[in-house]
């Protein structure tokens, strides 16, 4: 008896912090809204498609709710809401193939790159100059004989950045997908080489001890928490879109500190970063290596929009009802509402609490 319920007392703070993950997630969206009026972001999970009906479904395996019949953005770099659905899609291609990769025998590696930088650079001029060194350091006949070394079979490789007191700082996770086994140090040494050269070609700087690093990835986790594509764990600790260290912001982090602080420098450094990144991959598969895995291919929005897992109709909110529920910013509260009391109650008590609102507003203006 007592060990159930230590066990449901778990489950009710595991869904109050997915809960709370959630509601983080539109507040954010919210503000990236503020700071992106005329992208699609500012009308993702608003904006109605037929104008009329807006859906809300529980799933079945995890008793979650959520909205359908909504436009979505599908953007990765800019929307909150978006890039977590998205990226938990992502993690399942990739531990599929590190799963599969292993078991015919395989090796995986994760080479990090980055570079030196100040605060008076642009992020523009960063990232033109460090995607140019990038393609230079992978090709050529040195970059061949170490892909032939290791029996390279392909690369996933993922972009990120982050700002700190230097200004922004882009660097670039690989995963390597190989064969044979070898020396890491040594062939980290070997690309440090290719690196240096490349980056120099393009007046970028490095040091040995941060520009690059070469390492075992012995499994999807391992791999997935350098770059932000996290299990469920690390969601519930981390909000799941990845927050920066405490001297290290992320883009998001950007709408996070907008949120406490009302600053709207962090707006513009949102909207910089929103505009350098706009249609760019997060994550780049070599040539073939989907096919490999037998991944299917799919873009971002295409994932965003899906609605594979099997759940229930709750209920459908009319055109004015959904109105009235962004206007107040209750979209969080609306699912949270519908997963505790169901769809009914739920909307007993948010138009209740609309009617009491009124009322206290005519009473204020009988007064007045």
């Amino acid at each position: 008896m007592a060990l159930s319920l230590v066990k449901n007392q778990s489950q009710k703070e595991i869904d109050s912090k997915i809960r709370f993950v959630r509601s983080e997630r539109y507040a954010l969206q919210s503000v990236a809204r503020v700071a992106l009026p005329n992208e699609r972001v500012s009308k993702c999970l608003r904006m109605s498609l037929n104008q009329s009906l807006v859906e809300v479904w529980k799933h079945h395996k995890t008793d979650k709710a959520f909205y359908g019949g909504l436009a979505v953005c599908g953007s990765v770099w800019h929307c909150p809401v978006c890039a977590a659905k998205i990226s938990e899609r992502r993690k399942l291609e990739l531990t599929r193939a590190f799963e599969q990769h292993k078991k015919c025998k395989g090796y995986i590696a994760m080479l990090t790159l980055t570079i030196s930088h100040t605060k008076n650079d642009k992020l523009s001029d960063i990232l033109i100059r460090f995607n140019k060194a990038l393609t230079k350091f992978r090709s050529g006949r040195a970059y061949n004989e170490i892909r032939q070394q290791m029996k390279m079979l392909g690369t996933i490789r993922v972009f990120e950045v982050t700002y700190g007191e230097n200004g922004y700082h882009p660097h670039v996770h690989i995963g390597i997908f190989y064969y044979k086994k070898v020396d890491l140090k040594i062939i980290e040494n070997q690309m440090f080489d290719l690196w240096e050269k490349a980056t120099k070609k393009f007046d970028l700087k490095i040091d040995r001890k941060h520009g690059i690093k070469l390492e075992n990835a012995e499994n999807a986790n391992e791999y997935l928490s350098k770059h932000g594509t996290w299990s469920l764990e690390n969601e519930l600790s981390k909000s799941h879109i990845k927050k920066g260290r405490l001297q290290s912001l992320t883009p998001f982090d950007f709408l996070r500190r907008y949120l406490d602080t009302n600053d709207k420098k962090y707006l513009a450094l949102f909207k910089e970063y929103a505009e350098c990144f706009k249609g760019k991959r997060q994550i780049q598969w070599s040539r073939g290596l989907k096919q490999h895995f037998s991944l299917d291919e799919k873009t971002d929005e295409e994932i965003a929009k899906e609605k594979i897992e099997e759940a229930d109709l709750l209920g459908l909110l009319n055109i004015e009802q959904w109105k009235y529920i962004i206007k107040k910013d209750l979209r969080a509260d609306m699912l949270d509402l519908c997963e505790l009391v169901g769809f009914d109650k739920a909307i007993e008590i948010i138009f209740n609490r609309k009617k009491k609102n009124e009322s206290s507003l005519a009473e204020d203006s009988q007064d007045k």
